[in-house]
């Protein structure tokens, strides 16, 4: 494997990481605002059976789905092909001085 195929696969594996913690985030503290306001008792009308936790879970939920596709979808990025052109303008550049 090649140093950039490296990088490459190091950074992959870093998005995923990182979006597999935002998942597992969302996911325990969304289940805690469900379960305080299921507990709480105000008068409130209510959606779904819940008073206000479903706005930071739509909130909060939108971002997570943004995420989502930045990693599983929005492949081969600006900011990689980017690093790419310049890689080899930088290569090109140093086979000329040498």
């Amino acid at each position: 494997m090649t140093d950039s195929a490296m990088e490459r696969a190091r950074k992959r594996a870093k998005d995923l990481r990182e979006f597999y913690v935002h998942l597992a985030t969302y996911v325990v503290v969304c289940g805690f605002l469900v379960a305080i306001d299921l507990i709480d008792d105000s008068t409130a009308d209510t959606f779904i059976g819940l008073n206000w936790a479903y706005w930071p879970i739509m909130g909060w939920g939108i971002a997570v789905a943004i995420h989502a596709f930045s990693v599983f979808f929005a492949k081969g990025g600006w900011e990689e092909r980017k690093a790419e052109e310049l890689y080899e303008k930088e290569r090109q550049r140093e086979l000329l001085h040498h």
